[in-house]
């Protein structure tokens, strides 16, 4: 039973061979080991690597953050020389608003920052205006929605929006706020440049 089982073993083995040498060999090589129709040759290995890497690859780039210090996460960018805010998601812009940061001689500090407290509508007594949507950042400094006087629906500094023209905060306009305010949490970076 073992010498039939061995021959059997041997007549598969041989059976294969043809097979074998033309997946080892070039087609003109595998003919000349004794196949009188060589298979066709495998495609040469760059060509199965880059099918696989194209199927099974990840994606080639990785998006960050614009912020060296929290390329991850959320992240709200506040540009002064653009005059423009961005929040941003994983390297993924989620929102860009028009804002309105310090005028000259009220100047909105730079750096690196987060919300500290969120305020749905925050009173200032320095200026004597309701701050809508307020995100306290730094010091007696917010994001928040245009100001408006006790008792008025006039929002202060519409048309100025994408000008300098605050007293340090950063103004966003109407709707835009509220967007802003509902994203973002305590403790969301803050990056000022």
């Amino acid at each position: 039973m073992r010498t039939i089982f061995r021959l059997m073993i041997v007549a598969v083995a041989l059976a294969a061979l043809p097979f074998a040498a033309s997946a080892l060999h070039t087609p003109s090589e595998a003919a000349s080991v004794g196949s009188p129709t060589a298979a066709p040759a495998s495609p040469p290995l760059t060509e199965a690597r880059d099918e696989y890497e194209t199927k099974y690859r990840p994606p080639s780039a990785v998006v960050w953050n614009p912020d060296p210090l929290h390329r991850t996460g959320d992240l709200i960018e506040v540009s002064i020389a653009k005059q423009r805010l961005t929040a941003w998601h994983e390297g993924h812009v989620v929102h860009r608003f028009k804002i309105s940061t310090g005028r000259p001689g009220y100047d909105t500090p730079t750096g690196h920052y987060k919300v500290i407290v969120k305020i749905s509508n925050a009173w200032s007594r320095k200026w004597s205006v309701w701050m809508p949507w307020a995100m306290n950042w730094h010091g007696n400094y917010f994001i928040h929605q245009l100001p408006h006087k006790d008792g008025s629906s006039v929002n202060i500094g519409a048309s100025r929006l994408g000008h300098p023209d605050s007293h340090g905060c950063v103004r966003v306009g109407v709707g835009n706020a509220e967007t802003l305010f509902h994203w973002a949490s305590v403790g969301t970076p803050v990056w000022v440049h």
